[in-house]
């Protein structure tokens, strides 16, 4: 690609987005160096703070601003989309505008969706859906695997991912899909609030224990946040540098570092919240589907059982292929209950003060 490549991110002041924007902007290559990033944000305090990074600001007030979306993609090389993955026209929009980019000026374009292995979740709890395959290869055929799975049963998060993939087929637009596990960590976000350790410690406050839905033995993959972040750092380099990188429906990448059962992290969790003295024990509360349901909020059992419950394990050849490898270590998965539990109990004193 040309050097003086054009990046819009949006999410930028989220935690996915956040991570990325801050490697991208340290990066040591040279082709991300001479990159120009554009972010769309809400609100003009979210706007004011990307502004003395460095960063070019663009504020629109929801996703479904597509027009917006579309004008902002149509002038930028690359789209790395991390607002929302279940928002399927906010997607289309994005991809829509890199056509019309490539349609004026020539150049390839490369479109980012951020996701997850939710996708891929089983439904142990209910027995509506066994996988018999796992741990899952982005190296086989997960495209034609997601489409069987969305017809059986619709679920926004991989509708979007499968709308995304074909749009951009049919407009020219290379499509890569970032399926992610449970992130961890903290990078420039402490607080992540739909990550499952932030939602567990949340449930832990009001219920006086953890939460774990049935006996807690679906097992999930995990990656800490700054591996993410260097993830799409290094696929986005080997893009800008003219290397081979699968797109379309070979570019589906998943990426993961290591794996636990929901058991194991809802007690590493209450184990950190009696080490701090927030918790008076460490027992968990073992719920039903319905009761998790109603207790979180989610709504519904779908979401609750593939998001809480499920088996979803995959492993990530391609970004290694790549070059890509996890910095991260078990003892850093370890430990990141007790950072979590630290930075939402510093939250919550400064909403009581506010």
């Amino acid at each position: 690609m040309a050097s003086n490549v054009n990046i819009l991110i949006t999410g930028a002041t989220g935690y996915i987005g956040g991570a990325v924007l801050n490697a991208l902007m340290s990066s040591e290559y040279g082709a991300l160096k001479n990159a120009t990033i554009t972010c769309v944000v809400r609100g003009a305090e979210k706007a004011k703070a990307l502004e003395k990074l460095g960063v070019k600001v663009l504020q629109f007030q929801s996703l479904d601003e597509t027009e917006i979306l579309a004008q902002a993609a149509s002038e930028n090389d690359v789209v790395i989309h991390t607002a929302s993955g279940f928002h399927t026209l906010a997607a289309r929009a994005l991809i829509l505008g890199l056509a019309r980019r490539k349609q004026d000026t020539g150049r390839e374009v490369f479109y980012f969706q951020t996701s997850g292995t939710s996708n891929v979740g089983d439904r142990p709890i209910t027995g509506q859906y066994i996988e018999k395959e796992f741990p899952l290869s982005d190296q086989s055929d997960i495209f034609s695997y997601l489409k069987k799975r969305d017809f059986d049963v619709p679920y926004a998060q991989r509708t979007s991912d499968i709308v995304v993939t074909e749009v951009g087929l049919e407009v020219g637009v290379k499509t890569v899909v970032m399926m992610l596990p449970s992130i961890y960590g903290t990078d420039t976000k402490p607080l992540h609030e739909f990550a499952q350790t932030p939602m567990l410690i949340r449930a832990a406050l009001k219920l006086g224990k953890v939460p774990v839905i049935g006996d807690g033995s679906g097992i999930w993959d995990h990656v800490h946040i700054q591996d993410v972040a260097r993830c799409y750092e290094v696929i986005l380099n080997k893009i800008l540098i003219g290397e081979k990188v699968p797109t379309g429906k070979e570019g589906i990448f998943f990426v993961e570092s290591g794996e636990h059962t929901w058991r194991q992290l809802s007690q590493m969790i209450a184990d950190a919240g009696v080490a701090l003295d927030v918790l008076k024990s460490a027992e968990l509360w073992h719920l039903s589907l319905e009761e998790f349901t109603e207790i979180s909020g989610i709504g519904r059992t779908l979401v609750a059982e593939v998001g809480g419950a499920s088996n979803a394990r995959t492993r990530g050849h391609k970004a290694r292929s790549l070059g890509w490898k996890p910095l991260k270590t078990e003892t850093d998965f370890e430990a990141h209950a007790i950072a979590d539990w630290r930075a939402i109990l510093a939250s919550n004193e400064v909403s009581h003060e506010s």
